[in-house]
């Protein structure tokens, strides 16, 4: 069996060729110039939530998969109350924003995760210092919090947006009406700390 070069497991043909369709679908979507890079820790466990995969229907992802989609496009600015996805995407490129997973393939147990991150770790940096070159990068996971360090040892920190010195975190606490309790969405806090940026 060989080693993915994405998550350091040992694993069957199966998972190399997901894998190479997520890159494939990301590079889709990819800007020429990445001002923003959005960098998450993994993937999620099913291909159809993917975010660079664009469902015909909107509906048709999970719901965790719709509200993290919305919140990611909102990064990049105003979004329509009707998702086009594939429209989203287009917009989301062409305004420089480009998102990444440090582990490219999907890793659902945190203790698994978290040890891919650390083994991962230095490729990722050297992959967003040599060949992404974004203006800014946004940690958006808490397992991204071991980056932010890295990222800072190499002269890099001043690229960072950051919420209170740490990862952006999406809250899963939600009012009545389902927005999020503490005021102010995932999507809406990025877009604004950006906003205040050259």
């Amino acid at each position: 069996m060989p080693i993915c070069e994405g998550c350091g497991a040992r694993v069957d043909d199966a998972h190399v060729l997901r894998r190479k369709e997520r890159l494939d679908l990301a590079a889709r979507f990819r800007p020429i110039q990445i001002k923003t890079l959005l960098l998450n820790a993994a993937p999620p466990a099913l291909d159809g939530d993917y975010f660079y995969r664009p469902a015909p229907d909107h509906s048709t992802r999970s719901v965790a998969a719709r509200v993290y989609f919305e919140e990611l496009v909102k990064c990049s600015g105003p979004v329509s109350s009707q998702i086009d996805e594939l429209r989203s995407l287009n917009d989301f490129r062409q305004r420089g924003f480009f998102l990444i997973h440090a582990v490219e393939c999907p890793i659902e147990n945190p203790g698994e995760l978290h040890n891919a991150m650390r083994r991962l770790a230095p490729t990722v940096v050297k992959r967003v210092q040599y060949s992404l070159l974004p203006t800014y990068i946004v940690p958006i996971s808490k397992p991204t919090q071991d980056l932010i360090r890295l990222f800072g040892l190499i002269g890099w920190g001043d690229r960072l947006v950051l919420d209170k010195g740490g990862p952006f975190v999406e809250s899963n606490v939600r009012d009545p009406k389902g927005q999020p309790a503490s005021g102010s969405s995932f999507g809406d806090r990025i877009f604004k700390a950006l906003s205040v940026l050259p």
